[in-house]
């Protein structure tokens, strides 16, 4: 009801704010479920914790039915889902209902895009999520590449995924293990944990963060996600990473956007944070 009341859905005998959709199965359920979505409540469905076993995809936030702090989501799964990105283990995170680590989301479609050549486009690369890349291997497609040991746990306090994304890799990125756990402490921050066991040693180990936030470098320890305009009137979030300068080099990397179809969400060009 919410989205039908922002698309004008109702009011206009089921023909969104875009015109009507081009494919029946959208259409027929949207002109059979007017007198429903009439009847219901607006309402954005800000639900504190969401679990989809079929898809092993989770969500958090701090409180229930308000956008107000931090909002979490993390996808388990396997490489062959429909519409597929190779992003198991993936994560976005939100503040305040603006964007700090995001999901770039999709270019218009192309024949490429349902080609064999589908995975040569940059918003379908795990190396353009949040997510390692180890000795330059990037996770593969197929359902064969899947998450393992998946786990979600959520309670007043916390919730988070922890699940092994070694199967997502192909053997020639030789990781035995790669436990990842992301987890929400409501209330305080987002916290990534990276454990692995890796066959031999590597050359180079890379880990992604996507931000349409401005980015700051100049502390050691600690890149500052700062606020920034985007399309349409919308802006990014304000926040930080914190990591140990010790053990992480850092460099930002401008990703610059020309598609008709990602522009307008996110302007000119996003920023890739690599670890």
């Amino acid at each position: 009801a919410w989205l039908a009341e922002r698309s004008s859905l109702v009011e206009t005998g089921g023909v969104g704010k875009g015109g009507r959709s081009s494919s029946p199965t959208r259409e027929l359920p949207a002109l059979f479920g007017l007198g429903g979505l009439a009847q219901t409540r607006a309402a954005a469905p800000l639900l504190r914790d969401v679990w989809l076993p079929g898809i092993e995809v989770m969500a958090a936030r701090d409180v229930e039915g308000s956008a107000a702090g931090l909002y979490l989501a993390v996808k388990g799964g396997h490489n062959a889902e429909s519409h597929n990105h190779n992003d198991i283990g993936h994560f976005v995170v939100y503040r305040d209902g603006l964007p700090l680590i995001i999901d770039a989301g999709v270019e218009t479609y192309t024949r490429k895009t349902f080609s064999p050549q589908r995975y040569e486009i940059w918003t379908m690369q795990s190396a353009y999520h949040s997510l390692p890349t180890i000795d330059g291997v990037q996770q593969a497609p197929g359902r064969e590449y899947r998450a393992r040991e998946v786990r979600r746990e959520a309670n007043e306090f916390e919730a988070g995924l922890t699940l092994d994304l070694a199967g997502a890799y192909p053997p020639e990125a030789g990781v035995r293990r790669w436990v990842r756990g992301v987890s929400l402490l409501r209330g305080h921050e987002v916290r990534l944990s990276d454990r692995f066991e890796l066959e031999r040693e590597a050359t180079s180990l890379t880990l992604s963060l996507m931000t349409p936030c401005s980015v700051d470098l100049s502390l050691p320890g600690h890149v500052a996600l700062g606020a920034r305009a985007l399309a349409g009137g919308r802006n990014a979030g304000t926040g930080s990473v914190q990591y140990d300068s010790r053990q992480f080099d850092v460099r930002v990397e401008t990703v610059g956007i020309n598609d008709a179809r990602m522009r307008p969400v996110w302007g000119s060009e996003i920023y890739r944070i690599v670890f």
